[in-house]
């Protein structure tokens, strides 16, 4: 009787200590609790345009406690069949971790300062090419002929400006001759890209979003405003473009600046 009542309380320490053992393991299995993301393989090297192909992701396994701020802006792992087919935006290197905003076309829209206006700026497209160039590029202009175009036009007296950001202040090409042209040339300048044509951001980005580009012969430029008139930069430009035999402006892009 008494090895019967002994194995009884050895059988019912046993069950209790299962049970608090499962409620410590399903504790644990809480804390660590595992997030998939979606992520390109080390391998794949994918450029703004291409396709992203099954083939091309991998899944990523974060513990949810230190998935921070992914769990909220990446790409689950299993929804990979919707991210399949779409456009890569920008540049991926293997081993990046899909995220949400970067599969949506950003929203553009001029970005000015509060002194600043635009200025739309007649190009000569068959002279450079407007894929390469971007909004926030910083770019100058190739007047040519000054001494026919700017001829018996009296300049606005420039003393007594205030001065504008520090591009404006760099020191001026303005009167710097084009050298190797058989007419006087000279590049009025430099002024950031706004826009070509109705393209506000990279072509990139426009040909990843399947949108069609016009008017890339027209490009938009940041001007700064002084008061109830433009910098004499800009003066110059729209002086020029006033003239009856005014010609389509050439394009010369600036060093980008490195992102370090």
């Amino acid at each position: 009787m008494k090895n019967w009542i002994g194995l009884l309380i050895a059988l019912s320490l046993g069950i209790v200590a299962a049970v608090l053992n499962w409620q410590y393991l399903e504790k644990k299995s809480r804390e660590v609790e595992i997030v998939s993301f979606l992520a390109l393989d080390e391998n794949v090297r994918l450029k703004a345009g291409d396709t992203f192909l099954a083939e091309h992701f991998v899944k990523v396994d974060i513990p949810r406690k230190h998935a921070g701020a992914l769990a909220e802006t990446a790409v689950l792992y299993e929804d990979r069949n919707a991210v399949t087919s779409m456009k890569a935006l920008h540049e991926y290197r293997g081993g990046e971790i899909i995220l949400r905003q970067e599969l949506k076309t950003p929203a553009e829209e001029f970005k000015l300062n509060a002194n600043e206006l635009a200025l739309w700026i007649p190009v000569n497209s068959a002279t450079f090419v407007p894929s390469l160039v971007r909004p926030g590029d910083m770019v100058s202009f190739v007047v040519t002929d000054p001494g026919t175009v700017f001829g018996g036009i009296a300049g606005p007296d420039d003393s007594g400006i205030p001065e504008g950001p520090e591009y404006l202040n760099a020191p001026s090409e303005t009167q710097a001759p084009v050298s190797g042209t058989s007419v006087n040339s000279e590049l009025v300048g430099p002024f950031r890209v706004l826009s070509l044509g109705d393209r506000l951001g990279s072509y990139e980005v426009d040909v990843a979003a399947n949108r069609s580009r016009t008017r890339e012969n027209v490009m938009g430029v940041a001007v700064v405003k002084l008061g109830d008139r433009m910098d004499p930069k800009a003066e110059k430009l729209v002086r020029w473009m006033a003239q009856p035999d005014f010609r389509q402006a050439g394009v010369v892009l600036h060093p980008r600046e490195v992102k370090k």
